[in-house]
């Protein structure tokens, strides 16, 4: 069957990209309905326009130089009317790896969206929020230092951004096939990370992670493409997810490393471009109103240089949603 062979596939070259360069996510490729599975079950078709969904997910990620990120996801939509809902989510993160832990509150997102088109066969709804930076940039190592400086952790190990995002999509259903465009502009730069090869004096092990010092991150545009699969309370939902980051991300020069320079921004070259990530969504439905659901997404494209500490070799998802 495709749906067993589709699966296998993923299975035996998951391990083989999960040292891959990683992929990045701000938070556009899942705000709202943009992402969701609108998957196709052909034997249990639902009988009630449920206007309301709940959501409690968890996801594991591996990221740079094997830092291990894993989220707590609610995340509640309520219909307002038969086309218009708002939805709310906001992330519990957990970050580990061999610089330490960290843990606390994400970003949060809302978004509003309206299906300008809603059939049974076609969809197509415009989403419009903002990402909120209730998260922190700003956590640092908590080990014994001989220096008097404080000394930040990498972006990998901060649970936010520091931005505040301008969110806009429009999705796209037509029988199984699924699209989605969508773009995030980053409206206030607010990154503290003062994380530097030099604050840490050069200690070879934190030399593999991206310098990111009063970060400026880009804007991201994001295309996706899927198809569904179903059978009976089975589905699957097999695409790719492009990201382009429209511009270079800068960062401020250590002043101590670069005196003659002061706080100069510079750019940071190959932090924009592509990022290609191989996804797939699963959904059984328990009940009417209840499913399970998984999703993993990889890279087979990536972005040189990544300081945002978004870099992914492999997300891993799972969760319990309740309509009503």
């Amino acid at each position: 069957m495709i749906n067993r062979s589709l699966f296998l596939l993923i299975v035996m070259l998951g391990p083989k990209w999960l040292f891959g360069q990683g992929c990045s996510d701000a938070g556009v490729c899942t705000a709202g309905p943009t992402g969701q599975l609108h998957l196709w079950q052909d034997s249990t078709a639902d009988v009630v326009d449920y206007r309301h969904m709940a959501r409690l997910g968890f996801s594991y990620a591996v990221g740079e130089q094997s830092t291990t990120i894993m989220q707590l996801n609610p995340e509640i939509s309520i219909g307002i009317g038969p086309k218009l809902s708002v939805a709310f989510k906001i992330p519990y993160v957990f970050t580990s790896g061999k610089l330490g832990n960290n843990s606390g509150l994400g970003d949060a997102i809302i978004t509003t969206s309206f299906a300008f088109i809603k059939e049974e066969d076609r969809n197509l709804t415009g989403v419009l929020g903002v990402r909120l930076p209730t998260g922190t940039t700003d956590a640092e190592w908590d080990g014994v230092s001989t220096q008097l400086q404080a000394r930040s952790l990498p972006m990998p190990y901060q649970t936010g951004l520091g931005t505040t995002d301008l969110l806009a999509a429009i999705n796209w259903r037509y029988k199984r096939y699924v699209a989605s465009i969508a773009y995030q502009h980053v409206l206030v730069n607010d990154n503290m990370n003062g994380f530097s090869h030099y604050a840490w004096n050069n200690d070879p092990s934190i030399l593999g992670y991206f310098e990111s010092n009063m970060l400026d991150r880009g804007d991201d545009l994001v295309a996706r493409v899927q198809y569904a699969y179903g059978c009976g309370r089975l589905s699957l939902q097999p695409g790719l997810l492009g990201i382009y980051h429209l511009q270079e991300d800068t960062r401020v020069n250590d002043a101590a490393t670069m005196s003659e320079m002061g706080n100069e921004r510079i750019t940071l070259t190959g932090s924009q471009g592509l990022t290609l990530n191989l996804t797939a969504d699963l959904r059984y439905k328990l009940a009417e109103q209840w499913a399970i659901e998984a999703t993993f997404g990889t890279p087979l494209i990536t972005r040189e240089v990544r300081p945002d500490g978004l870099t992914r070799s492999l997300v891993i998802g799972f969760g319990l949603r309740y309509r009503f």
